[in-house]
């Protein structure tokens, strides 16, 4: 056998070597991401990105992100979209990832007609677009800052009732049946930047019904202005869609001019707006477009059902007019939309009309800050003189009977007759609360209740140690400025070992805004060693020890954002080994019959602290409907998890405990 001289064999190995180390690193890749834009920053979808070096391309998504891996070395992007100049980036990748943010120039006026649809007859629908796009940032940026007032009513029927009674020959809804409706008034002031920072104030609220699933009580709800190049709702969906005037949506739409009205000077086209393929971004309509001033004059917009959660139809109505010095602002919105409910559909009809415009005004430094709609108490008590000043529409005849009706139980259920009643009902003593539910003692002049358990809840037959007699008492009492006292007893007594355990709680919240809360629980009890485990370890008599604790809890939203949370626990644990125990329970549940763990006495202190920070947290202040008659119980719903937008959590939690 021949053998390769030393040498020889040493270089073999080290050219191995190097070849295996430079193949590892040419096979390393980095992740080249980032977001195309327009010249106002706000995402474009659909924009090719092509590496020009590998003719690898991407696409960007509906938020204008793209996203694809290369090796280390100099690469040109070149990012090219119908309606902008092609542009090029050089990027340079060395051993970590790329983020690379784009922003596209609109292409000129020349470049814009380059782009033909060849046909027959010749449809000049999206020539109407591509005008109307032309013009858009100058009709966005025309009303700068400003203000205007805004009227909503929103009306609501649900057609399940209607079925219960006998319905007109027409089919027409009774508009005697006002079961399954719901109405409400709102007169706010709106502000808006260039930014597209908004604040408003509900100046009136006027809620008739079950107004729960009444749509857009608020403009925060969503901005469906046609102009911007995204419309959004996070009610509708959690996804943004594209505006047919829009460069992106050039590429998402086809269009087709359906109606011409000659008898305006100038003309008046209708076009309709279909996707080209149904995705997640796209929404279909008519758009009405004055020739040569290319305003958009109305827009008819409908979502696709199957990216509603919670709507089965949809439909937007927008109308556009001047305003002020000119500008062309929106004027009145219409929201048509159904959903299924039991036994029909509930219909829902929401109009907004927009008046009062002061343009290009100066807001001072801060003034569109986290807070983006504040309700004062006042809102609610605004009288029939008031809502006829603001009211930009009538009611129809069936809402204004209903509006009739509902004031008149409003007015009722506020009387203290009425009040006195219900208290009669609800302390009232019978067989089915004493047995079942519990009693109840309400006094709503002292907005006090106390709260009795049932008499089934006397004996806990199955406990360890045997069987127990509970006894528990509930106090509950609200303030006129919300602030709340609230005090339970639970004691129970064990005939087998006649031993007492039982918990006191009382808390306190001091703060309705920052739900400020105090609370404190001393209590004797028995506690689990694994709680986690399977109900059949957790109920071992191996698993259970006596816990007498003392506890206090102190939660407060100490500013927008932030949240803390310190409790201390300082607990006394002692073994159940000298308890006396039976084994039906174990028998019955087939619980392993395994004794108490018997271990010395000791005491435990435990200091737990929580901070939760939400950045940037946007949020409603709004007072409680049941407690407007005081103007000081403002409810920050920030602090009551109801706020609709958070851009990112970050949660840091320190826990620190001693025992001995």
């Amino acid at each position: 056998m021949q053998f390769l001289h030393p040498d020889y064999m040493f270089r073999y190995c080290l050219s191995i070597l190097l070849l295996l180390t430079a193949l590892s690193s040419a096979a390393q890749l980095y992740r080249v991401s980032g977001v195309i834009m327009d010249p106002r920053k706000e995402p474009l979808q659909l924009a090719s990105i092509e590496v020009k070096e590998t003719h690898k391309g991407a696409v960007s998504r509906d938020d204008g992100s793209y996203e694809f891996y290369l090796e280390r070395g100099k690469y040109d992007l070149v990012i090219s979209m119908v309606g902008f100049k092609t542009k090029v980036v050089t990027i340079y990748i060395n051993n970590e990832d790329i983020k690379e943010d784009i922003s596209m120039e609109a292409a000129e006026s020349s470049n814009l007609g380059e782009v033909i649809v060849k046909a027959k007859i010749r449809d000049r629908a999206e020539d109407l677009i591509r005008n109307a796009i032309r013009t858009k940032d100058s009709i966005l940026s025309g009303p700068g800052d400003y203000s205007c007032n805004i009227y909503i009513k929103a009306f609501q029927q649900d057609s399940g009732y209607v079925t219960k009674k006998k319905a007109p020959a027409d089919d027409t809804v009774a508009t005697d049946n006002f079961e399954g409706m719901s109405l409400a008034e709102v007169s706010l002031r709106y502000d808006r930047n260039r930014n597209g920072q908004i604040k408003e104030e509900r100046i009136g609220v006027n809620k008739r019904g079950n107004t729960d699933n009444l749509f857009y009580m608020t403009t925060t709800d969503g901005d469906f202005n046609i102009y911007n190049n995204l419309v959004r709702s996070h009610v509708i969906s959690p996804i943004p869609f594209v505006s047919p005037v829009s460069y992106s949506g050039l590429v998402a739409y086809r269009f087709k001019t359906i109606k011409i009205d000659r008898t305006q000077k100038p003309k008046v086209y209708t076009i309709a707006v279909r996707p080209r393929q149904l995705s997640n971004a796209t929404v279909e309509g008519e758009i009405t477009i004055q020739d040569s001033t290319w305003s958009i004059q109305k827009a008819v917009f409908r979502i696709p059902q199957a990216h509603m959660p919670e709507f089965d139809y949809f439909e937007v109505s927008e109308e556009y007019g001047h305003a002020g010095n000119g500008a062309w602002v929106i004027t009145r919105q219409e929201f048509n939309y159904y959903n299924k409910a039991k036994g029909g559909k509930r219909y829902g009809e929401t109009t907004a009309l927009y008046s009062g415009y002061e343009l290009n005004k100066t807001f001072k430094k801060g003034y569109f800050g986290n807070e983006v709609s504040s309700t004062s108490v006042e809102a609610y008590e605004k009288d029939s003189s008031f809502w006829k000043s603001v009211r930009g529409e009538s009611l129809t005849m069936q809402q204004a009977k209903y509006a009739h009706y509902q004031d008149s139980i409003y007015q009722y259920q506020r009387s203290e007759a009425y009040l006195d009643s219900m208290d009669k009902v609800l302390n009232r003593i019978t067989w089915k609360k004493m047995l079942i539910f519990g009693q109840i003692f309400n006094d709503h002049k002292k907005q006090r209740m106390w709260i009795l358990p049932p008499i089934t809840s006397l004996i806990q037959p199955i406990a360890f140690g045997g069987t127990r007699l509970h006894v528990g008492l509930a106090f509950r009492k609200t303030f006129q400025n919300r602030k709340n006292l609230e005090f339970e007893v639970n004691t129970s007594y064990g005939f087998r070992n006649q031993d007492v355990n039982g918990t006191i709680e009382v808390s306190h919240m001091y703060n309705p805004f920052s739900r400020g809360t105090f609370k404190l629980e001393v209590g004797r009890d028995f506690q689990f060693i694994y709680p986690g485990d399977a109900w059949v370890n957790i109920l071992k008599r191996s698993n259970i020890y006596l816990n007498n604790a003392f506890q206090l809890t102190h939660d407060v939203e100490l500013f927008n954002g932030i949240h803390l949370m310190n409790k201390v626990e300082f607990a006394l644990r002692r073994s159940v080994a000298n308890y006396k125990v039976g084994p039906n329970a174990d028998t019955l549940f087939g619980i392993p019959n395994e004794p108490a763990v018997d271990f010395d006495p000791y005491n435990a202190t435990y200091n737990e602290v929580k901070v939760y920070f939400t950045p940037g947290q946007k949020y409603i202040r709004e007072p409680h409907e049941k407690f407007t008659s005081d103007p000081n119980c403002l409810l920050s719903t920030s602090s009551c998890a109801k706020a609709f937008r958070v851009f990112s959590r970050a949660k840091w939690i320190l826990i620190t405990s001693n025992s001995g």
